[in-house]
């Protein structure tokens, strides 16, 4: 498949009556080792609910930022009456081309750090630069980073900060991918009660015992779904659209309150 620009659509405010706003990504041409150059259809759906997600997100309160987020109008971290606003600190996981990253930024007034592998980021950081205007315009910012979710990572690809909200679309390929992808959450995750994990995750058959493995992990990690549900999206793949069925939740520490 050639290299094209392709442009989503997404809400960044609750108001159906809004206007999404328009999200341009370059995606390279799509070999079967670089996955991650592709859009897949569970990180547009993720980047579409987000709004929806807004009363799950304790910090957005504690900063005073759910207000803002709420609205559909261009936002400013300027101080409001005096008093400077904090943004929060998102961290998203083998990002690929970006989406749900950007989305969160804008919709979240957010400062979000969007991570792959080294070979993804050099495109990844493309779609950010591209994007930064609008996601200025809306509260948010982004910065990418190289980051290897494996054991012994080498030192250029580990992050020295904490965050408030880790989301990750699509982020399982192998059956080493749930332990990895558990311990890094645990790694970066603030530990806070209110600090939140948001994934989504098509219901593939072929990686169903790997979605299970890592919901098993999180458990373990301490780390409890406190709000899901399934939808259905779409993958552009060959010459048409496949359907595929997803699975979002989002986990919090501790015992959830429902």
């Amino acid at each position: 498949m050639p290299s094209v620009d392709r442009t989503f659509y997404v809400p960044i405010s609750v108001d159906p009556s809004a206007l999404k706003i328009p999200i341009v990504l370059r995606e390279p041409s799509l070999t079967a080792d670089n996955l991650g150059h592709k859009t897949w259809g569970a990180s547009y759906m993720l980047a579409k609910r987000l709004p929806l997600l807004l009363h799950n997100l304790p910090f957005l309160q504690s900063q005073g930022l759910r207000e803002r987020a709420l609205h559909s109008t261009p936002k400013s971290n300027n101080a409001q009456g005096g008093i400077s606003i904090p943004s929060p600190h998102i961290l998203e996981l083998g990002a690929g081309t970006g989406l749900v990253g950007i989305a969160a930024a804008s919709t979240f007034c957010a400062n979000v750090d969007l991570t792959d592998l080294p070979d993804i980021c050099g495109n990844l950081a493309f779609n950010a630069f591209r994007n930064q205007e609008l996601t200025t315009s809306h509260g948010g910012s982004l910065t990418t980073f190289p980051l290897d979710w494996s054991d012994s990572p080498s030192p250029e690809t580990v992050l020295d900060k904490k965050y408030d909200l880790i989301v990750a679309a699509d982020p399982l390929y192998s059956p080493d991918h749930p332990i990895m992808l558990a311990n890094t959450i645990a790694k970066y995750l603030n530990i806070k009660s209110s600090s939140r994990v948001i994934i989504e995750l098509p219901l593939r058959e072929a990686y169903k015992p790997e979605i299970n493995h890592f919901r098993e992990i999180m458990e373990r990690a301490g780390l409890n779904v406190i709000s899901e549900g399934e939808e259905v999206g779409y993958d552009d793949w060959g010459n048409g659209n496949q359907e595929v069925q997803c699975w979002w939740g989002i986990w919090a520490w501790g015992n959830p309150v429902r």
